[in-house]
């Protein structure tokens, strides 16, 4: 009776495993690993990288310029 309980906790373990429909390699153990949402993930994540560097490029310059502006305000006071 128990060897049942045993091989049934075993195939509700691997099947568990095989129907999660996620696609973070993470969480999907090894039985549902997907190398094509692997990638898309990898380009997704290298996407935002790409538009966080671009927002973080275009702020630099918006404060090299507001500093520009200060100092030149702080020029024409004296």
């Amino acid at each position: 009776m128990k060897k049942i309980y045993f091989i049934a906790s075993i195939a509700l373990i691997l099947l568990n495993g095989c129907a999660g429909s996620t696609t973070d390699p993470r969480k999907g153990g090894l039985f549902s690993y997907n190398p094509d949402a692997y990638e898309k993930r990898l380009s997704d994540r290298e996407h935002q990288l790409s538009d966080i560097e671009s927002d973080t490029a275009a702020e630099k310059r918006k404060s090299a310029q507001l500093k520009k502006n200060l100092s030149s305000e702080k020029k024409k006071m004296h």
